[in-house]
């Protein structure tokens, strides 16, 4: 089954690694790939390398990246440190999405997180087409969880369970930072 956790609100990967510890749990075996994150910069790491049978593979680089397009349309996030996309954030999507194939041809895990393959394939990092294909190969014979803003429509198409998670108000519009520990 394709489950799928996406909008602008808080909560997309949280709900994921609740689902993933729910699994363990239920004695599978979870495999979470993480795309546009590093271990260093996000703490559910550090908590889930200590749950049996639970895995994250991170395929990201330490700091903030768009799209070039993004950042000449809004200069802000530039002068904030948010740089664009190179050659090694394309090839960190594919080995993730290689890894998530190789998981869909062996089912080595009970249940596959892919976390933040939404915005990944909305940034044009990995290719649409191959993800809904993936998904309709091995959608039937493997659960997997996705994650991330802006999910294709194709892709809300074919899913069993869309969860939209809305944001209604956010304590960052004031000027607060991100929380250690409670963001990432």
């Amino acid at each position: 089954m394709i489950y799928v956790f996406t909008g602008n609100g808080k909560g997309k990967s949280t709900a994921a690694i609740g689902m993933g510890i729910r699994a363990v749990g239920a004695g599978r075996k979870v495999l979470m790939i993480q795309f546009l994150k590093t271990r260093e910069l996000t703490s559910e790491n550090k908590a889930i390398e200590k749950v049996e049978g639970f895995n994250i593979r991170s395929f990201g680089r330490k700091g903030f990246f768009l799209p070039k397009s993004e950042l000449e349309k809004r200069p802000k996030l530039k002068k904030q440190g948010i740089k664009p996309f190179s050659q090694i954030d394309f090839k960190l999507a594919k080995e993730g999405f290689d890894l998530a194939k190789e998981v869909g041809q062996s089912k080595r895990c009970g249940l596959l997180i892919l976390d933040e393959i939404n915005l990944a394939t909305h940034f044009g990092l990995i290719d649409r087409k191959e993800v809904l294909d993936f998904l309709k190969k091995y959608g039937e014979k493997l659960d997997m969880v996705l994650t991330g803003r802006h999910c294709p429509k194709e892709i809300v198409k074919i899913a069993d369970l869309v969860t939209e998670m809305k944001e209604v108000r956010h304590y960052y519009r004031r000027g607060v930072k991100a929380k250690k520990g409670i963001e990432y």
